[in-house]
């Protein structure tokens, strides 16, 4: 917490400063936790509780000012449901790998639109492929308050397909061409099936 404290005292209104616990505090842990983030200035916190600990995340919720976002526990439109249902989160955290694909994820989106829950698109750090179909879905959000972080390409040192996606003034730009803009180099995999020699 001090080293994030630190980076976001430096940076100051340049930019969002957000934390990611990944579940791992309890609730007393993450009232002091997030107490001392927020008098830091810290802009989001995400799932700072274990996923099936709702009352928790609401009870967090509502006491702190700073945005509490839920990722691990949201994981669908029946997630959503119950998540708004209890006041348990002001940020959902949108992927469609977790979502089932794209129709699950705008259907989670559309829960949380209708709720006034703000919607952040996320990433399990897909190739091309999936950080593509992730853009389209998200492109096609009515909102998406707190952006999106498609960067899963640039970790790869390789991938499935002819030409990559486009980066550029810190944007991914959606390549076009029908279904997702991108064609399948079979080379590539046929070289990375695990399958081949079975």
């Amino acid at each position: 917490m001090a080293h994030v404290s630190k980076i976001k005292a430096a940076l100051g209104d340049r930019a969002k400063v957000t934390v990611d616990v990944n579940q791992a505090w309890n609730e007393v842990d993450a009232a002091l936790g997030i107490e001392a983030l927020e008098a830091a200035g810290i802009d989001l916190i995400e799932q700072p509780t274990p996923r099936e600990q709702r009352g928790a995340l609401a009870r967090l919720a509502a006491r702190f000012t700073v945005p509490i976002m839920a990722d691990e526990g949201v994981t669908g439109p029946e997630d959503a449901l119950e998540l708004v249902r209890d006041a348990c989160a002001d940020v959902f955290a949108l992927k469609i790998a977790k979502s089932g694909g794209i129709y699950g994820m705008m259907r989670t989106a559309a829960v949380a639109d209708a709720a006034g829950v703000l919607l952040y698109g996320g990433t399990m750090l897909e190739g091309s492929i999936g950080s593509i179909a992730s853009a389209h879905g998200f492109s096609a959000l009515p909102q998406l308050a707190w952006g999106t972080e498609l960067f899963g390409p640039l970790l790869l040192k390789d991938d499935i397909v002819t030409a990559r996606p486009q980066y550029r003034d810190f944007d991914l730009h959606i390549p076009e061409g029908p279904g997702l803009g991108l064609q399948i180099d079979e080379e590539k995999l046929a070289f990375y099936r695990r399958d081949k020699n079975a």
